[in-house]
């Protein structure tokens, strides 16, 4: 059984599509609430809904979560995910920790600017102005959390094996390509 790992560009609704890809292949989507749990487990009480995709503050670097501890407890969790069967990681640097796992596989899923602003205005029923801002420092702030916790930057496409655009693909169409990756590469 296969190792996926999504990560996306916010706005694009990868989450979505992943837990989609994962059901369809029968496999557990393992997102915020697991790895969180998992983390709790080995002794790292943290708040991942409210540390995802940004970097810590000046005081959270310097009494808070060190880069180091947070990357090998969620290797760890991800790792005991793996061990029960196939899964479907969401976000967390899957692709960085499993990097030379060869039953893994790395996609990414991004979209314009326009394409994620007028996504966030559908799903989340917010204005442009509000659209626009929220993309922006999503950007931003994904770029720091990745940089500081991971030492890469997430939008670098040498990371995945795969990067896919909203705007060539819906989702069903990117879980197709998936699942052909995963035949070919002889993982389904």
């Amino acid at each position: 059984m296969a190792v996926i790992t999504i990560s996306r560009q916010y706005g694009t609704g990868g989450m979505t599509m992943g837990n989609h890809l994962a059901d369809r292949l029968g496999y557990k989507f393992v997102f915020r609430e697991e790895l969180a749990r998992g983390c709790r487990e080995r002794g790292l009480d943290i708040d991942l809904d409210r540390m995802e995709g940004r970097a810590p503050n000046v005081i959270e670097r310097l009494f808070g979560v060190n880069p180091e501890t947070l990357r090998r407890s969620l290797k760890e969790t991800m790792e005991e995910a793996a061990r029960a069967g196939g899964i479907v990681i969401g976000g967390w640097g899957g692709q960085v920790l499993f990097k030379d796992r060869p039953d893994a596989l790395h996609v990414r899923v991004v979209g314009s600017k326009e394409a994620r602003i007028r996504q966030l205005m559908e799903s989340g029923g917010v204005s442009r102005s509000a659209a626009e801002s929220i993309t922006k420092s999503a950007d931003r702030d994904q770029k720091l959390f990745s940089e500081y916790f991971f030492e890469v930057d997430f939008a670098n496409p040498k990371l995945y094996h795969a990067v896919l655009n909203t705007e060539t693909f819906p989702h069903d169409g990117m879980i197709d390509l998936i699942l052909a990756m995963l035949r070919e590469r002889k993982l389904a």
